[in-house]
């Protein structure tokens, strides 16, 4: 099973507008929640699925996309991958902004 493509929502949901107008610092965190469709479209996901090979195991493969991004705010918050991963799953990137640029 090759990866998927990431399509997320492009529109800001009503959550995400507050979460960005509160941001004083970790502005990575609106960038990208802005420009993920653009930094991560279409013909740029496919160049990044060619580095996986197919896989029948496990679950259905995380889109490059994604993990992409988690790398990127990764490095940014110099934390480990099980801190990334653990964060990733609190909840969206922004809502994760917003507890860090509360510190």
């Amino acid at each position: 099973m090759s990866p998927p493509l990431w399509h997320p929502p492009m529109e800001l949901l009503d959550h995400e507008a507050l979460i960005i107008k509160g941001i004083k610092r970790a502005k990575l965190f609106t960038f990208l929640r802005l420009n993920r469709l653009f930094i991560f479209n279409d013909e740029f996901q496919e160049e990044l699925a060619t580095i996986f090979k197919d896989s029948t195991v496990s679950n259905s493969p995380v889109a490059p996309a994604q993990i992409a991004k988690a790398i990127i705010l990764q490095a940014y918050l110099g934390i480990s991958d099980d801190e990334v991963i653990e964060e990733m799953s609190r909840g969206s990137t922004l809502a994760v902004s917003s507890r860090l640029s509360q510190l």
